[in-house]
């Protein structure tokens, strides 16, 4: 069964114009695909949008602040609010004044949520809190909502720069959302406990996209079509989680593989990353989402060098599912307990055992490649929120059932029948 004809209303902690497609894009596609949507973005403060004036993203939000398309119809079914500039408030730490900030941000979050959903005749939406937790509180209730949907894909609080308020306020939402839906084990143990009804419903994977890396008319990018075989690749964000230290040893012991790493480097990184940098390191930046299944073609081996960390621990990464459906053998650490992946994804407890599971990859059957193939195409965006709309739709018939009938009433209505 899947969700028809319902008003969903998603407060993303993500644009939707972000550079990175997450799991609440994919998912939010989805449900349009039968219902409206509207997509609210990211709140931002005027100092983080003044500083990122040159993105195409922050350029559209201080045109939505002067008036400009705010909503803004973006595909068939999908309108996209950016909500008001709001205080800095993530690292306010005395009490005092973070709940000042926070009330008058919500209280303006709030009046403009409820304007737009008036102009856009969304009736008793379900409203669906894609991880915003500092945001999104004062929602709740404002709509008339037919349900609240908590979407809870990273602790935290073992988030880098977190508000040290954060923690409390989720355990709020957790405890207010009618279902709270989680994508990791970790999660599930440390969020179900404060929630009425919470399932886990790990990350899936644009299939369609992703798997174009075995077509044959997919051709190899020229910036890495003439690197030395083998190819050692990674794809994602260079940040915290990445562990530099790992990939420039692994690099020194092979030195005639090339490891090439595709992504944009954090700031933070920056020093660590140019620390690192070999003849056979390469660091290629970001590149168009379209063109990923390209790069991937040429790897030999896709990996997941995450660090070790409470954020690591939490986490079902996007990326493996990708690399499967590529036909890619997958290496990564040990981050994390993704049992779900065993003999998918080799994952090692240390870099001589990562060494060693790179040797190992290299030796190729087609038969695990296509094994790999099909376990990716079992968990499409499509099916995993397939599993979320019927966890929804019970929800929704349990909340629409009649109060108990008073005692002795049951032989009245069955004798008038």
């Amino acid at each position: 069964m899947r969700l028809v004809g319902q008003d969903v209303v998603c407060i993303s902690v993500m644009d939707w114009d972000h550079p990175f497609q997450s799991s609440r894009h994919h998912l939010m596609r989805e449900l349009s695909r039968r219902n409206r949507l509207l997509f609210v973005d990211a709140s931002s403060n005027p100092v983080d949008a003044y500083r990122g004036r040159r993105e195409g993203r922050f350029q559209r939000k201080l045109g939505a602040w002067r008036g400009h398309d705010n909503p803004r119809q973006v595909e068939g079914k999908i309108w996209v609010w950016t909500p008001p500039p709001v205080l800095p408030m993530g690292r306010l730490g005395p009490a005092w004044l973070f709940e000042g900030a926070y009330r008058f941000n919500h209280w303006a979050f709030r009046r403009g949520l409820m304007r737009v959903a008036r102009q856009l005749a969304f009736n008793e939406p379900i409203l669906w809190i894609s991880f915003d937790v500092l945001m999104s509180e004062g929602a709740i209730g404002a709509l008339d909502e037919r349900l609240v949907v908590y979407h809870c894909t990273d602790e935290i609080t073992a988030l880098p720069g977190i508000s040290p308020h954060a923690g409390r306020i989720e355990r709020r939402l957790l405890a207010r959302a009618d279902l709270t839906f989680v994508s990791s084990p970790a999660l599930h143990a440390g969020k179900a406990p404060h929630a009425p009804r919470c399932v886990m419903v790990p990350n899936g994977v644009d299939f369609d996209l992703f798997n174009r890396a075995v077509h044959p008319g997919t051709s190899v990018p020229a910036d890495v079509a003439g690197l030395p075989k083998p190819i050692v690749g990674f794809i994602g964000n260079i940040e915290e989680r990445f562990d530099a230290e790992l990939w420039g040893w692994l690099a020194r012991q092979r030195p005639h593989w090339s490891f090439v790493a595709i992504g944009p480097v954090a700031s933070s990184r920056q020093a660590d990353i140019d620390a690192i940098r070999l003849p056979n390191t390469h660091f290629l930046g970001l590149r168009p989402r379209e063109h990923l299944p390209a790069y991937l073609k040429a790897f030999d081996i896709a990996t997941i060098p995450f660090v070790h960390s409470e954020q690591t621990r939490h986490i079902y990464p996007l990326k493996v599912n990708e690399y499967l459906a590529a036909g890619k053998p997958v290496v990564m650490t040990d981050f994390a307990p993704l049992a779900d992946l065993e003999g998918m994804a080799q994952a090692a407890r240390d870099r001589h055992a990562f060494l060693a599971a790179l040797d190992h990859a290299l030796k190729p059957s087609l038969r695990d490649s296509v094994e790999r193939i099909q376990r990716a195409q079992a968990h499409s965006w499509e099916a995993r929120c397939q599993l979320m709309e019927a966890e929804i739709l019970a929800m929704l018939a349990s909340k629409a059932r009649p109060s108990r009938i008073p005692l002795g009433a049951e032989r009245i209505i069955r004798r008038g029948s």
